[in-house]
């Protein structure tokens, strides 16, 4: 595979794909202190944006990186609403809303962040600079994957350049891929997608405006949903609170790509009135509910667009696959660290897949429940007909919850990772899952949960690159436990914390978090071998 190639070099970990899922991945790696290379096909501009939202457990993993500031200072203005407006036009009638408070007045109870509003235009590049600034990340933009071998004891990679054709020998421990829905690495590999291939074809439009008074009628808002009654059409999201948008376009021919010209047209109905805007590009994606049948095979691992594709409704893609980077990456990094088990690394798949397959199901329900929305003509009209059918949608809209979408704190703080063969269970029943409402647990597989420390951090500021041991009650003997893991080189802290009301909320003496802050055991006692415990939490 080496033959002709002008040039042949060692990483540990090369990661495919330098989107947020693969910079994120790039940052955890780093973080632990393991080298990457990350290649991407792209010269490393975003000219569309496809996300505007961080998830509130996202902004958590920025956070312990060091630079949730800098996401929440490139979001929307601090009193700008999160409203979510239904709309015959952004100067037409409303026909319902939802109402979520602007940053500046959110109460976070169970986390220390918030869900921020920054587009991805502005948060690839916190990421990526933030990657660089580790020093242990190399960037190769511009160069594409043409092939991969793996054996057992790493990947051979050949890399292409697109600037001057020439080739890259790659040898690396591990190859994380986050090259997208149009996967080189799965497709590779040979991996299907199972589910709904297409629900919708779609266009957005990326523009700029200042003529607030056609966009904001009705009153500021980060997302406008768009019906003419047969159902929604289109939605126009404020990328930054001012003079970006993002004009979505869901009732289309499949295939077709409307010309800037055409678009116009579209975004002036949007509006309602002719408005002064600019087109700066147009992208046709397609709607998706579909899952991977394998997130790993072998040495190579693949996180986000490479194994779900999903509805954007609800904002998970993207979140769902940075949760994805950080449980690879410090899976592979323990294994390259000489602490982690042979079968770590394979519990990858087992823990994220049934999590990715239930957020891309949320995500479809939240696009499928458009379909209930009543129909008829006239919905734009000043008529006694118009008034009624503007009603009932808006009567619907409230009757079947679609603020579910907006208000779902239960999917990304929590998930769990039910029956994984590096979680110790303590008996108790695995609590529901709810999507609006997230009750803080401290039970095996969950995320640990969070709260106020009496110098001002948080419990989750706690947890570092390692293993932490929370302990609740002075006088125990934690010896042994810290022993067994002193013997096998794995890295575990230890910290008493004096708090009734945290006792309480962890509900044990003693809780073991693990590297990634889920909880990984929990009791008011060492368990009697202590090194049993640590190799299966480490995987041997």
């Amino acid at each position: 595979m080496a033959e002709n190639l002008d040039v042949e070099i060692r990483v540990p970990v090369l990661i495919v794909g330098a989107g947020p899922v693969g910079l994120a991945c790039a940052i955890e790696l780093a973080w632990r202190g393991i080298e990457c290379l990350v290649i991407e096909r792209r010269d490393g501009t975003i000219n569309h944006p496809k996300m505007n939202q961080v998830g509130v457990r996202t902004v958590e993993f920025c956070r312990r990186w060091g630079i949730s500031q800098k996401v929440k200072d490139s979001s929307v203005p601090e009193d700008f609403p999160r409203s979510i407006r239904f709309v015959t036009a952004t100067t037409g009638y409303q026909m319902a809303h939802y109402d979520f408070p602007a940053r500046k007045d959110e109460t976070c109870v169970n986390s220390p962040e918030a869900i921020q509003r920054c587009s991805q235009i502005f948060f690839d590049p916190i990421l990526r600079d933030h990657a660089k600034s580790l020093g242990r990340a190399i960037f190769s933009y511009s160069h594409d994957l043409q092939s991969f071998e793996q054996d057992d004891d790493g990947i051979t990679a050949k890399i292409s350049s697109l600037k001057d054709g020439k080739t890259i020998s790659v040898r690396a421990d591990y190859m994380i891929a986050c090259d997208g829905a149009d996967s080189t690495v799965r497709d590779l590999l040979g991996i299907g997608l199972e589910g709904d291939m297409s629900l919708n074809f779609n266009v957005n439009a990326f523009f700029r405006s200042t003529d607030h008074d056609a966009l904001f009628k009705n009153g500021r808002a980060v997302m406008q949903w768009l019906t003419d009654g047969q159902g929604i059409w289109g939605d126009i999201v404020s990328i930054n609170g001012d003079d970006l948008w993002r004009f979505s376009l869901m009732r289309l021919e499949n295939g077709h790509i409307p010309s800037i010209a055409e678009m116009g047209q579209h975004l002036r109905r949007a509006v309602g009135r002719d408005f002064a805007f600019e087109i700066f590009s147009i992208l046709p994606w397609e709607r998706r509910r579909v899952v991977a049948e394998r997130f790993q095979a072998g040495r190579v691992l693949l996180c986000g667009d490479a194994v779900h594709q999903m509805s954007p409704t609800g904002g998970f893609g993207m979140n769902t696959g940075i949760q994805e980077a950080v449980d690879a990456a410090w899976k592979v990094a323990a294994v390259l660290q000489g602490w982690g088990g042979s079968k770590l690394v394979e519990t990858y798949d087992i823990e994220r897949r049934p999590v990715a397959q239930n957020i891309v199901d949320e995500a479809a329900r939240n696009y499928n429940q458009f379909s209930r929305l009543p129909k008829g003509e006239g919905a734009d009209e000043d008529t006694e007909a118009g008034a009624a059918l503007r009603q009932a949608i808006g009567d619907t809209i409230y009757a079947e919850n679609f603020d579910r979408e907006y208000d779902m704190e239960g999917v990304p703080l929590g998930y769990r990772y039910e029956g994984s063969p590096i979680i110790v269970p303590d008996g108790t029943p695995e609590p529901p899952f709810d999507v609006m409402t997230y009750t803080p647990t401290a039970r095996p597989g969950h995320r640990a949960p969070h709260a106020w420390l009496a110098d001002g951090r948080s419990t989750l500021d706690l947890f570092g690159p390692g293993f932490m041991l929370l302990c609740f009650e002075e006088g125990l003997d934690l010896a042994p436990l810290v022993e067994a893991a002193s013997v096998r080189n794995v890295p575990l802290k230890t910290e008493f914390v004096d708090d009734a009301e945290i006792a309480s909320l962890y509900e044990t003496k003693l809780v073991l978090v693990r590297p990634d802050g889920h909880v990984a055991w929990r009791g008011d006692g060492l368990p009697k071998d202590a090194g049993a415990m640590i190799e299966t939490l480490i995987g041997v």
